[in-house]
């Protein structure tokens, strides 16, 4: 195979943007082309040149810390712009970006490997198991009371951009450091974020932004929406987007909700990327109207360094596994490692004892943030119990208050 990877020069990015919408069949706008340079990691770039068709596959990673169980963060590489021209199939291209993306993410110190897909069947055979899902939500607001027990308060208001800046990543970053899942954001994305340029809507109107107040001069949760505008024989019939909400306490969640459930001239509410425990549906009185129009997979992790990965985060129960893993592309990953880990930290080692869980790499990808229990893989057969009593022992130790959710696409 005469294919050459490797990091691209700065004038070669519009180049893979062409490829890599091509492959989606999704050409990016001029203007979108433009912003690329600031967000894309061009030293993390990893793309497949052919010696007579030039670039023919594309790649690359954020550098992202990702809160763990426990509110420990670890550093992760999160794969993007993954693609391969249809001509270039079949070739091994792909095993050859992975595997470059590997050894790069374990140079740098990453001991796990993140990713959103756009198939989700082709990661699971490079190791990535499925360690979170995200529902998109609907509700008529006609029937979006909420129950008389709900605490509301302190003030709703809506800030511009600039002040918006200020306020809305720290936030973020209150809410994220405490939810696994979550992923860190650099100022570029935020100014994208903020700035919200017609070519990033896709049809929706513009960005909305309010901040909860329980006192003056205190913020404790934002929510970002907009308007899909329509009029039904002549009544206002538009829908509300609720791009983000993001709360640090139970007033703010409630408060924010309440307000985006009362938005004028809307009759549908709806909402995107929202966690699997989302509590609004406890708010109301009627929880039935809360309709879920989409369930799907959405954070995929890869464990790469696997002692410092579960050395890194914390456990709901004192105990120890021995767990045998099978890990293909990282051979060093290979083998029983004995883990002792508790709700203050832990240690993982090697070691030659007999196994109590026996997974691949992917099964412990899943299992990693708490987004599945090792006793439901167990009865789905991905993996295999080899004490009594141990699945039930795992289940405990890696349970998570909060079911892990990532609201950033990347």
């Amino acid at each position: 195979m005469d294919i050459e990877i490797r990091p691209i020069a700065g004038e070669e990015l519009p180049e893979l943007v062409r490829v890599f919408g091509t492959v989606f069949g999704d050409p990016w706008p001029d203007d979108a082309v433009a912003e690329f340079p600031k967000l894309f990691e061009a030293d993390r770039s990893m793309c497949a040149f052919d010696a007579q068709d030039g670039m023919v596959a594309t790649g690359g990673a954020y550098s992202f810390e990702l809160t763990v169980p426990g509110g420990a963060v670890v550093p992760a590489g999160g794969l993007t712009l993954v693609s391969v021209l249809p001509t270039h199939r079949r070739r091994g291209i792909l095993r050859a970006l992975m595997q470059r993306h590997f050894e790069d993410a374990q140079a740098r110190g990453e001991p796990v490997s993140i990713l959103t897909a756009s198939e989700s069947l082709i990661y699971g055979r490079f190791g990535y198991g499925l360690a979170s899902s995200a529902a998109d939500l609907e509700i008529d607001r006609r029937h979006a009371a909420f129950a008389g027990s709900v605490p509301t308060g302190g003030r709703v208001r809506m800030v511009a951009a600039d002040e918006a800046a200020r306020l809305l990543p720290e936030v973020f970053d209150r809410v994220r450091r405490a939810h696994p899942g979550q992923v860190s954001r650099g100022p570029a994305w935020w100014d994208l974020y903020l700035r919200d340029p017609e070519w990033s809507r896709r049809g929706r109107g513009p960005r909305v932004n309010v901040v909860h107040e329980p006192a003056p001069g205190q913020v404790d949760g934002y929510a970002s929406y907009s308007l899909k505008q329509r009029w039904t024989d002549g009544l206002p019939d538009n829908t509300a987007q609720i791009l983000e909400l993001m709360a640090a306490t139970p007033e703010a969640v409630a408060s924010l909700w309440r307000f985006c459930l009362d938005l004028d001239l809307t009759t549908t509410i709806e909402l995107r990327n929202r966690p699997l425990d989302e509590p609004l549906r406890w708010c109301l009185a009627d929880p039935r109207r809360l309709r879920t129009t989409l369930l799907a997979d959405f954070l995929w992790l890869r464990v790469l360094d696997l002692r410092a990965a579960l050395a890194t985060r914390h456990y709901a129960a004192s105990g120890q596994l021995v767990l045998e893993v099978a890990v293909p592309l990282v051979p060093e990953n290979d083998g029983r490692f004995r883990l002792d880990g508790g709700p203050s930290g832990a240690d993982c080692t090697r070691t030659g004892f007999e196994p109590d869980v026996v997974l691949d790499v992917a099964a412990l990808g899943a299992v990693y943030l708490g987004g599945v229990r090792f006793s439901t893989l167990g009865r789905a057969g991905r993996v295999r119990e080899g004490r009594p009593g141990a699945l039930a022992r795992a289940d405990a130790m890696f349970t998570s208050d909060l079911a892990p959710w990532c609201s950033t696409d990347f």
